[in-house]
């Protein structure tokens, strides 16, 4: 069967899940060089065909040349295929261009067993492109180029500088198809901010990576193609700005109620970006029922209130305002559960601003992000929160439960060998929904419901059992392997988190096919109303070659560290040579990254804690532990996509990403590995802003 592996980063690289989410699917345009196996083939047939020939045989098992066995029903046409004994992926992907053949067949599709395999674009011979570039004569420089702060009022946190200039005097020989932006900071290293803006317009207005207080300087370059090849021309002169913002809110420091034996107010001191690169003035305000207002301001970090009547418990807050605007601090839910301080990921610099967005909603109960992993154990975080769900493991050897697809998803352990189970489903359950219960962790989400959802046992999964788990996740009809109906799932899921894919480069579908049976399923999905978030996978390796990330529409995770940094194992995005655009992570959320904890809460070494379970080979008790992974980012997004279907409960898969998601990212820091190129998508995911913006849709 196809083997998936977990996306935690722990002593053996387990797996990852990687793609190009909102973008185009990666494919494979000639015979790879499979060094994995497959469980069989996943065939869709034309319209009125059926999956059996009049001989009682799987239809097109003579075009294809080998023994087909008939399989299980995956709705929409598609079917599996077995073939008969274990065969090579580079085997099945033979007999499947045979079936491909067949008019009666539409689409052919493999059911992964994955490992190794290379993804390439049909591009042109490195000759061809060098006597192509040498003809092209480069235009002359940008002239003019001036650089601004853009600050706009109607977004007053986001950084703007706006970029001018004016066309070059010649393009060359070429014709023009855009301008290249660079940029850099004082003494780092020119990295491109724009690669193509696909315009002759002559100006930009850059967002993306800029932060407030720092000075960048910046460059620009006519792009002029001729056919297949583009190149730049010469450099402008070089143009520097700085950009302003309102402030960010306040984060108090001290407790939210006071009392005139503690009247002093602290919040933590706000950086020069957070202050908007102007000067803060810091205004706290004590309020309490039956009592006036007690006010003290300051230009530093702290503010004493006197005047305070005894035995009156005053709520406070504050506010910072500088020349571009002002920002209240939030009543925010400060959790009581014993680790909190050790969820750095939550609250830290480098985090999710999640107790801001608690101040709002903590989740609905109405919301249930389903988990597609290892299944599930008792927890007294989890017990709480759990809807029931379905065990879609259909090797009973694998499954360790005795029997194939079942409506118990509890976690029998994936024991193998000298590997001790992982329980990481239980562990990925933990991180989007523990509950606020003062017992252990808190969950992003810890007032939605998680329904368990099992895919994987101890010889990983399959991308037909896959298929299966995230139809019926989403409310859709699944069918057995006897033909019969599955139950529908009482309560589909509004977020689906993958934190699983595969441990090599993998397509998401056969060269030539519009749609693979795993892309089908996942527009079924997208079509009801649901988001489907997947991990970028733990091999340092391009995101968009991992299945099944890489399969239209995904929002993909990479994983950052305690400093804001890509984690040293996460998969990253690269540009796509035809559109140049960078494709494979999405956004990135803290994952965890043992090389980068400096600063980190002591004994996390910078890692994430969630629920887990300390049996070897079979359950054994609940505890809690640190993992590494982009299989801890994923949830960390899947739990704040579902504080945002809190909100706004209806709102579609593109909405959640272009209206809420995407325009509310945390930039990285300039200096960050992350910033260069957008390797690791458009930003951290800031769950305060996301919530916030959802607020504001109609």
């Amino acid at each position: 069967m196809v083997k998936f592996r977990l996306i935690s980063s722990v002593a053996v690289a387990l797996l990852s899940i990687a793609g190009v989410a909102p973008a185009q699917a990666a494919s494979i345009d000639a015979a790879p060089s499979f060094d994995f196996d497959t469980k069989g083939l996943i065939v869709q047939y034309e319209p009125g065909v059926a999956p059996l020939a009049a001989d009682g045989q799987p239809t097109g098992e003579n075009t294809a040349a080998a023994d087909l066995l008939a399989g299980r029903d995956l709705g929409n046409g598609w079917f599996t295929v077995g073939i008969a004994g274990r065969v090579t992926s580079e085997r099945a992907w033979q007999v499947a261009q045979r079936l491909k053949a067949d008019p009666r067949i539409a689409s052919v599709d493999l059911d992964r067993i994955i490992s190794p395999a290379s993804v390439g674009t049909k591009t042109l011979s490195r000759a061809e492109i060098s006597r192509a570039y040498a003809a092209l004569k480069p235009a002359s420089a940008v002239r003019s180029l001036k650089a601004v702060d853009a600050y706009a009022a109607a977004t007053p946190r986001v950084a703007r500088i706006k970029l001018t200039w004016a066309a070059p005097s010649s393009v060359g020989t070429g014709k023009l198809v855009g301008y290249k932006v660079s940029i850099k900071t004082d003494g780092g290293q020119w990295s491109v901010a724009v690669a193509n803006t696909k315009s002759k317009a002559t100006s930009v207005t850059l967002l993306s990576g800029i932060t407030a207080a720092t000075t960048y300087s910046f460059k620009v370059a006519a792009l002029t193609s001729s056919g297949a090849v583009l190149r730049a021309g010469a450099d402008s002169a070089i143009a520097v700005a700085t950009a302003t913002t309102a402030p960010a809110a306040p984060v108090l420091a001290s407790p939210l109620s006071i009392t005139a034996k503690t009247p002093t107010v602290t919040w933590v001191p706000q950086t020069p970006a957070q202050a908007g690169a102007k000067s803060v003035t810091y205004t706290a305000t004590a309020s309490a029922s039956g009592s006036a207002d007690v006010t003290c301001t300051s230009t530093t970090n702290s503010c004493q209130l006197d005047a305070l009547q005894a035995g009156v418990v005053y709520k406070v807050a504050v506010v910072a305002k500088n020349q571009r605007g002002v920002a209240q601090s939030a009543a925010a839910f400060i959790p009581q559960d014993a680790y909190y301080p050790k969820q750095w990921y939550l609250f830290g610099e480098h985090g999710i601003n999640a107790p801001a967005a608690w101040s709002t909603t903590t989740g609905s109960k109405s919301i249930v992000v389903a988990v597609l992993d290892t299944g599930i154990t008792k927890h007294p975080d989890l017990d709480s929160q759990v809807v029931s769900g379905y065990d879609f493991v259909s090797s009973s050897a694998s499954a360790r439960d005795g029997d194939g697809w079942d409506a118990d998803p509890t976690d029998m352990g994936d024991y193998a060998g000298a590997e001790s189970s992982s329980w990481h489903g239980t562990h990925v359950a933990g991180i989007i929904g523990a509950a606020a219960n003062t017992v252990g962790v808190i969950g992003v989400a810890p007032g939605v419901k998680i329904q368990p959802i099992r895919v994987l046992g101890s010889s990983g999964g399959s991308t037909s059992d896959l298929i299966s788990a995230l139809r019926w996740a989403a409310g859709l009809q699944v069918k057995d392997a006897s033909g019969n109906n599955v139950p529908l799932n009482p309560t589909p899921a509004k977020v689906i988190n993958i934190s699983m894919g595969t441990d090599s480069a993998t397509p998401c579908r056969l060269s030539g096919e519009k749609l693979g049976a795993t892309e089908v399923a996942l527009a079924d999905v997208k079509a009801a109303g649901v988001t489907t978030i997947t991990a970028a996978g733990n091999f340092n390796m391009p995101a968009a070659y991992s299945y099944p990330g890489n399969c239209y529409p995904t929002l993909n995770v990479g994983a950052t560290g305690f400093s804001g940094d890509r984690a040293v194992y996460s998969n990253y995005s690269v540009q796509d040579t035809a559109s140049g655009d960078m494709v494979g992570v999405d956004l990135s959320a803290p994952g965890g990254d043992h090389t980068d904890f400096v600063g980190a809460p002591a004994d996390t070494l910078g890692r994430i804690i969630s629920t887990r379970n300390d049996g070897k080979t079979t359950v054994g008790s609940p505890i809690y532990d640190y993992e590494e992974g982009t299989s801890m980012a994923s949830p960390v997004v899947a739990g704040v996509v579902a504080l945002v279907y809190s909100i706004k409960p209806n709102i579609t898969f593109d909405d959640v990403w272009t209206k809420v998601i995407s325009p509310t990212l945390t930039p990285f820091d300039v200096n960050s590995n992350c910033a260069i190129k957008k390797v690791c998508g458009g930003g951290i995911i800031n769950a305060s802003a996301a919530v916030a913006k959802a607020q504001t849709l109609p």
